[in-house]
């Protein structure tokens, strides 16, 4: 799971986050609410455990609020000794389950496992679908790029081998890897996550290939890691230029073997896994500088998609849009539209992001919003700090130039037809091609009333 620790008590994060992190969960841990809030917009998480008194801050207030604007997130609210009638409360106000203070660490297992089971419930009844800013099993947009992605996931679903997706941040990495694995026959199976780039490199063995009880300290059961958990089904390994050069030689012997060994173990386990792994770097030019291995670069880049950023497909904007909107009108019970002014806006904008950029800034506006219009005058100023003008590539260079002529020969037609007083003959003479011709550029450019004055001319 992807667990959330909120406490101002910087001893208890100490010993409970390594802890969470360590039993293969995916966890950071903050002080305060408005950190919170950033990386609760940042990452889809699945679990928050949330003290009830923040300093000054009201835990519950703080519930409230992860209530409203992440209704998918558990909350687990962490109170101290004696004050049942507030977990009480927090229970009323929408959290999952709560936890006394102090507690044991096989006490909190418990209840995580109670949590994990609700979640598997959730998604089994198809309720968790959001991945990376979309639904999952979806790819929106119709640019040729799109296009060609859907056609590569139809492609590779249908062959058991490893897949290597690339493309920045945001630009629904997950999902292609989601739908990859939903059409495979192993869509029965187990997807497992693993985000390489949130992982201590320490604990990094343990949590791929698990322990056997006692393998070093604190080891006190078994535990299986995430190629065994995945067995029979994929495995998804998020951002693997992240990975170190000890773990890479690792992974590249499983991949040769088939199998491996648990820390602290002597049997070999051989899982049934396809690997699909994705990355936002350069991993050819981490190769050249010594920094990735070559030798396992080939075994996961068999099959290949990238991931276009969404500067590359505009025209898929609006969209996008409609498809967020949609879900945010879903999830918070409220319908929401788009004022004419802001999608210029959301169209002149870099968007380094990418789609994970738009959704939150969808959020935020949606937020502000008191009508459910959606304006570009509501852009707060740090959003505007955050959203960057493009800068002009060659692609986007070549646009403006066929822009630029466009409006040129915009021009010139409408001075030829204003000289030949709208005789579309006499104005197709004045710029060297055939009347035929002419009406076509007429009939493009939606000249239609100087089109029909020419024809009754």
């Amino acid at each position: 799971m992807k667990i959330l620790v909120i406490d101002d008590e910087e001893p208890l994060l100490d010993l409970l986050i390594p802890y969470l992190v360590r039993h293969g969960h995916e966890s950071k841990g903050v002080k305060d609410s408005l950190k919170a809030y950033d990386l609760l917009d940042e990452i889809e998480w699945d679990l928050v455990l949330l003290d009830i008194r923040l300093g000054r801050e009201n835990g519950i207030d703080v519930l409230h609020r992860i209530r409203k604007d992440w209704p998918r997130v558990l909350v687990m609210m962490m109170t101290a000794f004696g004050r049942i009638d507030q977990a009480v409360d927090t229970l009323k106000a929408g959290a999952f389950d709560f936890l006394e203070k102090p507690f044991s660490f096989s006490f909190l297992s418990l209840r995580m496992e109670k949590a994990e089971s609700h979640l598997a419930l959730m998604a089994a009844n198809g309720v968790l679908r959001e991945e990376l800013g979309l639904a999952k099993g979806e790819l929106v947009g119709n640019h040729p790029l799109m296009r060609q992605i859907r056609e590569q996931v139809a492609r590779f679903a249908s062959v058991d081998l490893p897949v290597l997706i690339t493309g920045e941040s945001g630009t629904g990495k997950e999902v292609a890897a989601r739908l990859i694995v939903e059409r495979s026959r192993r869509s029965e199976g187990p997807f497992v996550v693993v985000n390489c780039g949130a992982i201590p490199e320490n604990l990094m063995e343990s949590i791929f290939f698990g322990h056997e009880k006692g393998a070093f300290t604190g080891a006190h059961a078994l535990q299986k890691g995430k190629f065994e958990l995945a067995d029979g089904g994929t495995i998804f390994l998020d951002e693997i230029g992240e990975l170190p050069p000890l773990l890479q030689v690792k992974l590249l012997r499983v991949i040769e073997k088939g199998g491996f060994e648990r820390v602290g173990g002597e049997k070999t386990i051989f899982p049934n896994v396809r690997i699909i792994s994705a990355t936002n770097r350069n991993l050819e030019g981490m190769i050249q500088k010594g920094s990735f291995r070559l030798d396992l670069f080939y075994r996961l880049n068999v099959l290949t998609i990238e991931m276009p950023p969404l500067r590359n497909r505009m025209e898929d904007l609006p969209e996008l849009v409609d498809h967020l909107l949609a879900r945010l009108s879903r999830d918070l019970h409220r319908k929401f539209a788009v004022d004419r002014t802001l999608m210029p806006v959301l169209q002149s904008c870099h968007w380094s992001g990418n789609i994970r950029e738009l959704r939150n800034v969808l959020e935020r506006l949606a937020v502000l919003s008191e009508d459910g219009v959606l304006r570009g005058k509501d852009l707060p100023a740090d959003l505007r700090g955050q959203i960057r003008p493009v800068v002009a590539s060659q692609g986007d260079q070549e646009c403006n130039l066929r822009r630029e002529m466009a409006q040129r020969e915009r021009k010139l037609i409408l001075e030829a037809l204003e000289r030949a007083r709208g005789n579309h003959t006499l104005a197709a003479r004045f710029l060297g091609m055939k009347r035929t011709t002419l009406q076509y550029r007429l009939k493009k450019m939606h000249l239609y009333e100087i089109m029909r004055r020419g024809e009754r001319s």
